[in-house]
């Protein structure tokens, strides 16, 4: 259990505030389909959006040169550029929680390794009740988590010490990044996670299986 008063809440994106799952396997099948190749289920390609475009394409087409690879990617973010807002949604309980967090003053932000270009949009378009404090993307920098650098930087967005933050994430990189900038880290066990056997190996101080878990964090 938390052993620090907490004043903000940082987040992951994909599969820890909204579940993108259905729009980015939906992109990835349209892809293969462009390339004469088999599609893939929702259910196990889900479990490799966390390592983003090119964790997708690896995981449908570990076959590929390091050029035909690199093309791929590239056309995987042009369709998915192109069909954001299909099927994305908030995870049930996210909106409760930060209405929960703004209604007793802490802050909360965004700390993603998704470009830009991608994300934004879909925050826009998710229409928040209240805005985040700050978002960081995984071009607002030049590193990314498991790097703590993104993190330390959201930190001083909202002027808040770090070790008075909590960052909650669905991977083994978001709780490396949390650890290594002295934050509070919470494993979001409900998200795209490959094998959930590894979750209490990763070294977080808190795992939850629900958003709404966070509740008794915000006194």
């Amino acid at each position: 259990m938390i052993n620090r008063k907490i004043d903000a809440m940082l987040f992951d994106f994909d599969g820890t505030l909204a579940d993108t799952s259905f729009d980015m396997v939906n992109c990835l099948n349209i892809l293969l389909n462009q390339h004469n190749k088999k599609e893939v289920e929702l259910e196990y390609a889900k479990k490799y959006i966390s390592r983003g475009a090119g964790g997708l394409v690896d995981f449908s087409c570990p076959e590929l040169s390091k050029d035909d690879r690199n093309n791929f990617i590239s056309e995987y973010l042009e369709i998915y550029k192109n069909n954001l807002f299909i099927n994305t949604h908030l995870f049930d309980g996210v909106e409760y929680i930060i209405n929960t967090l703004v209604k007793k003053n802490y802050k909360w932000g965004i700390v993603t390794n998704k470009p830009s270009f991608l994300v934004l949009p879909i925050i826009e378009m998710l229409n928040f009740t209240h805005t985040p404090n700050c978002i960081v993307a995984g071009d607002t920098l030049n590193v990314k988590k498991p790097n703590p650098e993104p993190l330390l930087y959201a930190s001083k967005q909202i002027s808040c010490d770090p070790i008075f933050c909590a960052y909650v994430g669905d991977d083994i990189r978001d709780i490396t990044a949390a650890n290594s900038a002295n934050m509070f880290s919470v494993a979001a066990a409900y998200g795209f996670i490959d094998d959930m056997s590894n979750v209490k190996e990763w070294g977080s101080d808190y795992i939850i299986n629900s958003p709404l878990d966070l509740e008794k964090f915000i006194n």
